[in-house]
């Protein structure tokens, strides 16, 4: 059902720490280790699959795509295993000319590494969720919903340094979508002989990026070293990264005072101890955090209960007393740095979708809806409470503090009592797919600049479609936008979102994100994004 569309590509937003050109020859210090805080613990980083945002961050240290992101995001001729490419004119067929490269096991890469791989994400037995990303591709949707056979994916290897493949439909943000793991590559075959231990631990890895990964701690880091055999190595100045696994704010933050760190996410409580140093560095990122609820408990598929759960916080407060990261009360879905009609802010051009106990509504607005919802069911709040309500978080006290935060809330206002439930992310994914949760705290980022990057998680056959959301009119209006381009295409994806959240309340977005960071004065390099590859290590290093 999905049909990714074209679009007139626009600048991504993003914000970057100043990057390394290749002209430059900086002076290094005699040790090129950096020390990174990666608050999560990683269990799987398979580039056919993955999709995390910090697994991916590991991951793309180690593989390479046929384009890179430089600074502001902007996607540049030769900095990848592309050397160069061509586009149609009618805008349908790319056709890239691959370099001279090899993989971190010293073989060629080859336009039939790439073919395979693509197909190898596409294939439904992969059950990748990513998948949809390659559906612009022509065959590709099809094959990957088994309507189709991996020879009719447009994607073809004419000789072993020529790769072309064909789109359904302009599709002008095609080669931003490119860097993210699965339009990466293996050699053909590979994951055949690996089998189930196919990038499940450093023996079963194989590289194309400026790093490769040498050692795996369960629980605890990742070490990654440089890539001898990468094409662009001279310009790789980091000897080794270790990505340290720690999910409490004060370990890590303790690991960072005491030099065993030397790049760290800052959470609120820390960020006035911080701000003022020389590395620190905020990025406000295209990013929504959401509560959804389960449309397929009796309770949670009435729209006034879930209504009354969303009215019951209180954004501003939640925002400006406990967060306090400059981060902004989300009222619609789609962040304001996603590009809307006449290439202006989409959420200022779609407005506020709903009020909240800080922002026009009030407790007792809440407890109607609630009351109304009850009355629907012919149930009562014990009854409700009965049921036994819990909230799904993922791991750390950040998480854990924002769960409180709802937690308490839901009872002050609406009374009723809310388990908390932190899982690790693999845990939650399978908690989720057993309908057993009523609530989940979830976030997206956008791969691209286009409100599709968001709206396309709710259509009814999306594997980010965790809460069972079907609903025929908005899937209509996602299929209609794919008729259409420019503005009257945007217009649509504006009603589409005000039917998911205005009307439907699928799910209650909580705010929209900005994040900071903070290095040691000597870290340079480091190059961050909004969309796509949102931290790129690659021309990092330690300064003498």
């Amino acid at each position: 059902m999905k049909k990714i569309l074209a679009l007139a590509l626009a600048a991504v937003m993003t914000f970057s720490c100043a990057a390394v050109m290749a002209e430059d020859a900086p002076e290094l210090a005699d040790e090129q280790v950096l020390n990174v805080s990666l608050p999560v613990d990683l269990t799987d980083i398979n580039p056919l699959t993955e999709s995390t945002e910090e697994g991916s961050s590991v991951l793309m240290t180690c593989m390479e795509t046929l384009v890179r992101q430089g600074e502001h995001g902007a996607i540049e001729m030769g900095s990848g295993l592309a050397e160069s490419y061509e586009i149609s004119d009618d805008g349908l067929v790319y056709t890239f000319h691959l370099r001279d490269a090899k993989f971190s096991n010293g073989e060629t890469i080859t336009a039939q590494d790439f073919e395979y791989t693509w197909k190898k994400v596409l294939a439904p037995e992969t059950a990748s969720e990513y998948a949809y990303m390659l559906y612009p591709i022509a065959g590709a949707e099809d094959y990957n919903t088994s309507k189709g056979s991996a020879d009719d994916v447009a994607v073809t290897a004419l000789d072993e340094k020529t790769l072309q493949v064909t789109l359904t439909s302009r599709t002008d943000y095609f080669l931003s979508s490119l860097v993210i793991p699965q339009f990466s590559v293996i050699p053909a075959h590979y994951d055949e002989e690996c089998g189930d231990k196919f990038f499940m631990d450093v023996d079963h890895m194989v590289s194309s990026g400026p790093f490769m990964m040498t050692e795996w701690v369960t629980s605890q880091s990742i070490t990654v070293e440089k890539n001898p055999y990468y094409w662009d190595a001279e310009h790789v100045y980091l000897d080794k990264i270790v990505f340290n696994m720690a999910t409490e704010t004060s370990t890590i933050v303790n690991m960072y005072n005491s030099d065993m760190l030397d790049v760290m996410l800052v959470q609120a409580d820390y960020l006035d101890m911080y701000r003022n140093e020389p590395g620190f560095v905020s990025v406000t990122e295209p990013v929504t955090e959401y509560v959804m609820f389960n449309f397929k408990n009796e309770y949670f598929a009435n729209v006034h209960i879930r209504r009354a759960f969303s009215m019951a916080l209180n954004r501003v407060s939640y925002m400006n007393d406990f967060m306090r990261t400059g981060s902004t009360p989300a009222y619609g879905y789609v962040p304001g740095s996603i590009t809307g009609v006449g290439g202006t802010d989409f959420r200022d051009n779609n407005g506020d979708l709903y009020t909240d106990c800080g922002n026009g509504s009030t407790a007792e607005d809440a407890v109607a809806e609630l009351n109304t919802g009850l009355a629907e069911l012919g149930k009562t709040v014990d009854e409700f409470n009965a049921i036994g309500l819990s909230l799904v978080i993922g791991q750390g006290d950040n998480n854990l503090k924002t769960a409180q935060v709802f937690q308490q809330y839901w009872k002050t206002v609406l009374g009723v009592d809310v388990e908390i439930k932190s899982l690790q992310y693999s845990l939650r994914q399978e908690e989720y797919k057993s309908e057993a949760f009523t609530i989940g705290k979830e976030g997206w980022g956008a791969d691209y600049n286009d409100p599709l990057s968001f709206l396309d998680l709710f259509v009814s056959d999306s594997p980010y479609n965790k809460s069972g959301y079907n609903s025929a009119e908005y899937d209509a209006l996602i299929e209609k936008a794919a008729t259409l381009s420019g503005d009257e295409r945007l217009a649509v994806l504006q009603d589409a979102e005000k039917l998911l959240i205005e009307q439907d309340m699928v799910i209650a977005p909580t705010f929209f994100q900005t994040r900071s960071w903070v290095s040691k004065e000597n870290v340079k390099g480091i190059l961050r994004n909004g969309c796509g590859l949102r931290v790129d290590y690659k021309s990092a290093y330690i300064a003498k």
